[in-house]
């Protein structure tokens, strides 16, 4: 999964133009071209600024959002706690600054995750309604809204045509994809040390391939940042 996150994003930023002058740009003694020709593409990007550290403590930040990812893949996805620590969310929260985590506490009653820090600070996160997990301001232990449960205006997904329902067409396999390679592709997404837990190929507005992990289905909310917006 992660490798064809990193192929997705390289395919992007080449559809954004100027490939030769990020080509130009790319240092010939990087052993990876790929990586070096990423680098250099976002070196033409760069906006003239200097960045500045957001005020406070770097771990309790990062704590914060790990507590938040613990609490929504426990909580909404349904994974257990070391699978969660251990795989999922180094987006907000790099290995490093987790592992400064001296005590992890998860209350399934109240659907609360609290982390402590060896400073003594706790970083809690909490699940709120259908507004899903949210990690609570520093020093307070609930949030600043009124948490409600939003009723889906939509009809059976059971009788409703995907993508909007759950209903696959009866049609055969679309003529001109080779449905033998399809199945190779699903194979490598499973195949040992893939860490996948979904794989879906869709073509023409209809999905033509999916599988799932243990555990996992085509309803299990799952941590996916940018790639569930598209």
């Amino acid at each position: 999964m992660r490798r064809a996150r990193s192929a997705s994003f390289l395919l992007l930023v080449a559809a954004c133009g100027g490939e030769q002058a990020a080509l130009e740009m790319a240092d010939s003694t990087v052993a990876d071209p790929d990586r070096a020709y990423l680098l250099a593409r976002a070196d033409s990007l760069e906006l003239p600024t200097t960045w500045e550290a957001p005020p406070g403590n770097a771990a309790d930040h990062h704590t914060a959002g790990f507590a938040k990812i613990l609490c929504s893949n426990i909580f909404l996805t349904g994974l257990d706690l070391a699978d969660a620590a251990e795989n999922t969310g180094y987006f907000t929260a790099p290995y490093e600054e987790r592992a400064q985590v001296v005590d992890t506490a998860v209350d399934m009653q109240t659907g609360t995750v609290r982390l402590t820090l060896p400073s003594g600070v706790v970083r809690q996160a909490k699940r709120y309604g259908s507004q899903g997990c949210v990690a609570s301001p520093l020093g307070e232990d609930s949030v600043h809204f009124t948490p409600s449960v939003v009723q889906p205006d939509l009809p059976d997904p059971a009788t409703t045509p995907w993508p909007m329902g759950d209903v696959l067409p009866d049609a055969p396999f679309p003529a001109g994809v080779d449905e033998a390679k399809v199945q190779l592709a699903v194979e490598a997404a499973f195949a040992e040390g893939g860490m996948t837990n979904a794989f879906v190929v869709t073509y023409q507005g209809r999905i033509i391939a999916e599988r799932y992990g243990p555990g996992i289905d085509l309803h299990t909310p799952l941590e996916s940042w940018s790639m569930g917006k598209s």
